[in-house]
């Protein structure tokens, strides 16, 4: 069978507004396929909707409307960016301006509330040719039914899910079911190739120099998540690092945490006696989100959580250690990614099973 939206639809088309409820992982998994579709069709203007149609928006929501919205348009494939509102009066507002840009074509991607990004698909483009995926829970089914049912074209994320396993996988399908794309239109790449300004790799570098001139490797560390389960007690990432300075004592170490807690981090470490012999810095990204993946680029090995960084990591193709609170494959990174599985929490999993690991990542 053929792509939902056929290769004619998309050659006739002027501009297709694509929605999603976008994380950093999400765009990494879902950017390539991005890039490819405007590869294919440079004529097709591309506009991003990432509001995720919550009622209230999370705490998180203006740290991720600031990151997404500067990579988005850094990443120079897109148009207009409909970002995370903060209420029902400013998402009505989105809708409308979303409304004028007369899109001949809608897709929303995702799995959460799809109902309501099927309904909010409708109130921008009552007449543009709608495709979505559609998942449980089934809590209104009526409603589910009817705003798909308005739809053009619709498949089972689920249904992906379960064949395919792994996001990359079930996003290779997706993007491929709907709009006819290959693993040869996406360079035969799984993520996004982080592109940013050269000033971002002269930053990271000049962060790099202030560890000093003696040769050394460097490790990225980010033990932090949104979520307390996923989250490496600080005590087992202390014993990792000397445990690893034990054996590696050419090793620098870069700890990094979100913004809120860097001085928390940075006082730990400083005063801490037995860190405080080691070459080890705290880190944050400041000025911009690019600073993250220009620091990365510069390190030999990331040991991270369930997060961002994992799969900016993968993204860049730096080896790492992953450490995952459980053995859910959906998230785990692909590429050159030594998985950790623990039994619930992330803190279940040992320093020595994290050094073990380590050695085998470690390019010497």
């Amino acid at each position: 069978m053929g792509s939902l939206i056929s290769q004619e639809q998309l050659t006739s088309a002027s501009r297709l507004l694509y929605m999603t409820h976008l994380a950093i992982g999400d765009f990494i998994y879902q950017g390539v396929w991005l890039n490819a579709l405007k590869s294919k069709y440079p004529h097709l203007e591309i506009d991003v909707w990432f509001d995720d149609c919550r009622r209230r928006p999370h705490s998180w929501a203006a740290g991720r409307n600031k990151t997404l919205g500067e990579w988005l348009e850094a990443d120079g494939s897109f148009d207009e960016i409909y970002p995370i509102v903060s209420n029902v009066e400013e998402r009505t507002a989105q809708v409308a301006r979303a409304a004028a840009r007369n899109h001949d074509l809608v897709v929303f991607i995702g799995k959460n509330r799809s109902e309501q990004f099927a309904k909010v698909a409708r109130q921008i483009s009552p007449r543009a040719f709608a495709v979505a995926t559609k998942s449980k829970p089934w809590n209104n089914p009526l409603a589910k039914w009817w705003y798909f049912s308005r739809l053009d074209g619709q498949l089972s994320f689920d249904e992906y899910s379960q064949r395919l396993g792994r996001i990359t996988a079930i996003y290779a399908g997706v993007f491929g079911k709907i709009f006819g794309l290959t693993a040869e239109d996406a360079g035969g790449r799984e993520s996004l190739e982080i592109r940013y300004d050269p000033k971002y790799t002269a930053i990271a570098k000049e962060y790099i120099s202030s560890f000093g001139d003696s040769p050394k490797s460097f490790v990225f560390l980010n033990h932090l998540s949104t979520a307390a389960r996923k989250d490496y007690p600080w005590s087992r990432l202390r014993e990792v690092m000397l445990a690893l300075n034990d054996r590696y004592p050419n090793l620098a170490f870069i700890v990094n945490s979100p913004p809120d807690k860097y001085d928390e981090t940075r006082a730990t470490i400083e005063q801490d006696g037995a860190l405080a012999a080691l070459a080890v810095k705290a880190f944050t990204a400041t000025g911009s989100f690019f600073e993250l993946p220009a620091v990365m680029a510069e390190c030999d090995v990331t040991i991270t959580v369930d997060t961002a960084t994992s799969h900016l990591a993968a993204s860049l193709d730096k080896p790492q250690v992953a450490i995952m609170a459980d053995d859910v494959k959906l998230w785990q990174p692909p590429g050159d990614s030594l998985i950790l599985e623990g039994d619930g929490k992330a803190g279940s999993i040992t320093p020595d099973q994290v050094v073990e690991a380590f050695d085998k990542q470690y390019p010497g």
